[in-house]
């Protein structure tokens, strides 16, 4: 009976592939040594250049000028040589991911700059991608690694830029097969624990180790400890309803433009179709933001935003929302800008 509960217990456990969960579980105050764990097992360094401190650092890198692209990324680090270290992991694949971890990575390396300090001060930046989907096609590895070098002879231009992806699915293939041991592959443990709600057999290698590996042991505990909190509950379910809606209502906004567009025209009615889906999806996107930042008590300002569908009005406030420290702020930016689109 006491085994049947456990295993019931079990698998009601929170995804750890879900940003929020993974922005918990790795860069909360007191879990700096899972991520080192994690960060030695990816990158593999020689022994003596092992990491061994991080400092968890605020993800969102806001905008030097109004009208430029604010960066959230799930987890930025600075190591203790000075190494800046950002990880994102992706569930879904929104076709972006090339030019997006480009992105990503271009923004923290930049971000270092101030006046006064000179170029040869800036410190590498490595940009960690885990994704749960199928990414390049072209090889079997589980984890690709790119750098700039010269294009015929490929030497290296500087040492300062790294992108590295890890394919989820690619590791599940060759556990399946019997070829991904921990012993040869030290990111197998992390492996293990982000798919054991997929896999009971998977669980269960991932609770044995967790029995000789104290890192590891710590990391189900806590993951455990997530689950079973009611208000983590709460954002994870409200995240993960966000993000279904989100490509539910793209994707049912798209068919409803291209059947709309067969009697008024493909073209318009894809566009229109199209720019509805954006609209809920933006919409969602800034209503998350207040629910998780403010609470029940910004119901009132999310309803608002929900009503909206005008694109330039929802693009100004995702362009300030971020900036508001109090409710009283964001309530500010958000009737202003729709009192402002109304003529008032």
């Amino acid at each position: 009976m006491a085994d049947k509960e456990k295993k019931q217990n079990k698998y009601e456990r929170l995804d750890p592939k879900n940003d929020f969960i993974f922005k918990q579980l790795f860069s909360s105050p007191g879990n700096e040594d899972l991520l080192v764990d994690l960060l030695n097992a990816i990158l593999k360094p020689p022994e003596e250049q092992k990491i061994h401190q991080v400092t968890i650092m605020n993800p969102i890198k806001t905008r030097d000028h109004q009208k430029d692209k604010e960066a959230v990324m799930d987890i930025l680090a600075r190591t203790g040589d000075g190494t800046m270290m950002t990880i994102e992991i992706q569930i879904a694949d929104e076709h972006n991911m090339q030019k997006r971890a480009t992105y990503y990575w271009s923004v923290v390396f930049a971000s270092q700059m101030r006046i006064g300090m000179q170029y040869n001060e800036l410190r590498k930046t490595i940009s960690i991608n885990i994704l749960n989907y199928i990414f390049l096609k072209q090889t079997a590895k589980h984890q690709t690694v790119f750098h700039l070098r010269e294009e015929t002879e490929g030497f290296q231009l500087t040492d300062v830029e790294e992108i590295r992806f890890i394919e989820l699915p690619k590791m599940l293939a060759k556990w399946k097969q019997g070829q991904l041991q921990a012993k040869e592959e030290p990111l197998t443990k992390w492996f293990l624990l982000l798919e054991a709600n997929e896999d009971q057999d998977i669980a269960r290698e991932m609770e044995g180790q967790a029995m000789s590996d104290p890192v590891l042991h710590k990391a189900v505990r806590e993951w455990e400890r997530l689950s079973q909190d009611p208000r983590t509950r709460a954002q994870y379910l409200s995240r993960l309803k966000w993000k279904m809606d989100y490509h539910s209502g793209l994707k049912t906004a798209e068919s409803r433009g291209r059947t709309e567009g067969k009697a008024e025209g493909k073209a318009e009615g894809k566009a229109e179709g199209k720019a509805e889906g954006k609209a809920e999806g933006k919409a969602e996107s800034i209503s998350q933001y207040l629910e998780v930042r403010f609470g029940e008590a910004s119901l009132d300002l999310q309803q608002k935003v929900r009503e909206c569908t005008d694109l330039k009005q929802l693009d100004r406030i995702i362009n300030n929302i971020y900036t508001a420290a109090t409710l009283a702020e964001a309530r500010a930016i958000i009737t202003g800008t729709l009192e402002k689109g109304h003529g008032k």
